[in-house]
């Protein structure tokens, strides 16, 4: 009993040894940069894709780094098993065929973590931003991901895993609200940018979203086409909302509430902010898609300051 409280107690210091290094002692510096062919110098993805070939936990194709590929679940379960080789000390075995036997390369990266107990899907597919976050956040632990920002919520995903990288300053997501798109697939580029921050804090990314409220109150999502130019809501709502908002200032200094009948240059607050906003983007109410006729701006800005509130 002892000897068995004794391995337990090892084992227990070996892993809050583990979890406690930083990530630049988990990853350092193991290779030499080859300097990728397809890695543009100044590119957005250049000291990325550079950091993980150092560290050792993305490779190139040859010379070639293929920054736009799309990346498989393969790969990222790769990338996983490799940071966990460095953080925990546990080497991967790499498994041997059997005579005639060809194993897919990946073979032993997901086998190693489907050893630890962590999900793969299948490994040929392209991966989603979910999985990639998912695999990863499995091997990473808590104590490399110390947040820099307070983001509680998101506008598609209260996924903890997701909300932990994004305070960690791993993910910023595509746009200005951090709409995290976790169905959607992402280029190695992409990857390397994520991993990088993984393994240098340096390169982590302070966040705050933009207000979300304006879509929330519309029902729109900011990709959601509104006229046949291609404005989005991302676009438009947010000028709408500029436009009422200078409205209620005027008001407020003359003294007055703000109602959608008050006029401004003979034309009413409701006819002003609708004809100026579409000239604002050069288009006719003729333009607008069926999300665009669904509109209703008075019933908007009414859920808008309902829930402000």
């Amino acid at each position: 009993m002892k000897k068995l409280a004794a391995l337990i107690l090892s084992a227990a210091l070996l892993a809050g040894s583990a979890a406690a290094i930083s990530p630049e002692e988990a990853f350092p510096k193991v290779n030499e940069y080859p300097g990728f062919i397809d890695v543009e110098a100044g590119s957005w993805y250049e000291d990325p894709a550079r950091i993980c070939a150092e560290v050792g936990l993305m490779q190139g194709t040859g010379h070639a780094f293929a920054p736009y590929q799309i990346l498989t679940v393969g790969e990222v379960a790769t990338i996983a098993a490799r940071m966990n080789e460095a953080i925990t000390g546990d080497p991967i075995p790499m498994a041997t065929p059997k005579p005639g036997e060809t194993l897919p390369w990946y073979f032993s990266y997901v086998k190693y973590l489907e050893d630890l107990g962590i999900d793969v899907p299948d490994p040929e597919k392209q991966a989603t931003r979910q999985e990639f976050v998912s695999i990863l956040a499995a091997v990473v632990p808590e104590d490399m991901l110390a947040p820099i920002n307070t983001i509680t919520t998101l506008p598609d995903t209260q996924d903890e895993a997701v909300l932990r990288f994004y305070n960690a300053g791993i993910l910023t997501g595509v746009d200005d609200w951090g709409t995290f798109a976790p169905g959607n697939s992402l280029t190695r580029a992409e990857t390397a940018a994520m991993v990088a921050r993984v393994a240098r804090t340096d390169l982590r990314q302070t966040f705050t979203p933009a207000d979300y409220t304006p879509f929330t109150a519309a029902g729109l999502k900011p990709s959601d086409v509104l006229f046949t130019n291609g404005t989005t809501a991302g676009a438009y709502l947010p000028y709408v909302q500029e436009l009422i908002d200078g409205l209620e200032a005027d008001c407020a200094a003359q003294g007055m509430e703000f109602n959608w009948f008050n006029t401004v240059d003979s034309v009413t607050f409701l006819d002003y902010v609708k004809n100026t906003a579409l000239a604002h983007f050069g288009v006719t109410a003729k333009d607008g898609t069926q999300l665009y006729k669904n509109f209703d701006v008075q019933v908007y800005y009414s859920r808008y300051l309902d829930l402000r509130t």
